[in-house]
């Protein structure tokens, strides 16, 4: 269904080229214009009101061309709707031909109204059309309006539910003369209808505005009440992944701690043992020539090359006190000494 020009009214409705309707799909193509897209939204409005009225029309054309039972049992063959919905589609479209239908107004608005005069829904609907009543609203004021219910079945009393304030209530009651206090709220606002002049109106409408923007403070302020705590909430969240992060982290750290202070403990062990070793070769050497070269203690040490200036005592890795030369008095060469090894104190010694 495609045509290069779009006309919205009561009567026609056509689509630009650019959309293409499928009975599952609105197919717009990539070169639509953004005053082309427009009209087709335009267009899908207009069809979302006149569906319903097309099947009216459709109900009416066949009964008219083809006569009552022949044409409402091809409508039926083409539109698998019930005969009799079709008969109640056709007699909508003959009573409300297009010169009466109005943009706005759906199938339902004017099935309520088949019952009344066209003099007087003619004169009346104009007044109220551009008001946007529902179906079921529209016809209550219809009668009301004409007086009486041509069916003879619609009650013009017939209530409706509003809610209020259960404080509002409570102040109605008190005030009410009469042991309901619906009918005195009824009889109240029935008043205030009829009586109401420009200034009360005025005066209701200032308060509803500013009840608006009360309400409108209140859920801006719920709003932000709800947006601090989810803020909080993802603080919190965020400090106990810090948190565990921290912990993880002090954990790790400890680990590698406690795997250097291991490394470095067998690396020390292997240094002594190896010290020990080593000594113990000079040791038993030394011992051989009536010479000690391993001592407990640095006094020990000590007493015995009191009158050696040139030599020093030394801690060492296996555990004992050594002797070798000091630094700087070795007489081969006259430079500063640094040998520590095991061969020196042996020579020392």
């Amino acid at each position: 269904m495609s045509t290069s020009a779009l006309t919205v009214s009561q009567r026609h409705l056509a689509l630009p080229e650019c959309a293409l309707f499928a009975p599952c799909e609105l197919n717009i193509s990539a070169a639509c214009t953004p005053d082309e897209f427009r009209r087709i939204g335009a267009a899908l409005v207009a069809l979302d009101t006149a569906d319903e009225l097309w099947t009216c029309d459709l109900s009416q054309y066949a009964i008219t061309r083809w006569g009552a039972a022949d044409g409402l049992k091809l409508a039926h063959e083409a539109t698998k709707l019930s005969v009799a919905y079709l008969k109640r589609r056709a007699r909508i479209a003959e009573r409300f031909d297009p010169s009466r239908r109005f943009p706005n107004m759906t199938a339902e608005h004017y099935r309520g109204l088949c019952c009344f005069p066209v003099e007087f829904t003619d004169a009346w609907l104009p007044t109220v059309v551009e008001k946007g009543f529902s179906a079921k609203t529209l016809r209550a004021l219809c009668v009301e309006a004409y007086g009486s219910d041509p069916k003879g079945g619609y009650s013009k009393n017939k209530k409706r539910a509003v809610s209020i304030p259960e404080t509002l209530y409570a102040r109605f009651k008190e005030l009410s003369p009469a042991p309901k206090v619906c009918v005195f709220i009824e009889q109240v606002l029935t008043d205030w209808a009829n009586n109401a002049t420009p200034e009360t109106q005025a005066r209701v409408a200032a308060a509803m505005l500013s009840r608006e923007e009360i309400q409108h403070q209140r859920h801006v302020a719920e709003r932000n009440a709800k947006k601090a705590e989810e803020r909080e909430a993802k603080e919190k969240l965020r400090a106990q992944r810090e948190a565990e992060k921290l912990a993880q982290k002090a954990e790790r750290e400890a680990f590698y701690e406690a795997e250097r202070a291991a490394k470095a403990a067998r690396i020390a062990a292997r240094k002594t043992a190896k010290a020990v070793k080593h000594c113990a070769k000079i040791a038993l050497f030394t011992k051989r020539q009536g010479k000690p070269s391993q001592w407990q203690t640095r006094e020990e040490v000590d007493r015995v090359i009191k009158n050696a200036p040139h030599l020093e005592s030394y801690a060492c890795d296996c555990g004992q006190f050594h002797i070798r030369r000091a630094v700087g008095t070795n007489p081969s060469d006259g430079k500063l000494s640094d040998d520590t090894s095991p061969s020196s104190q042996a020579s020392a010694a």
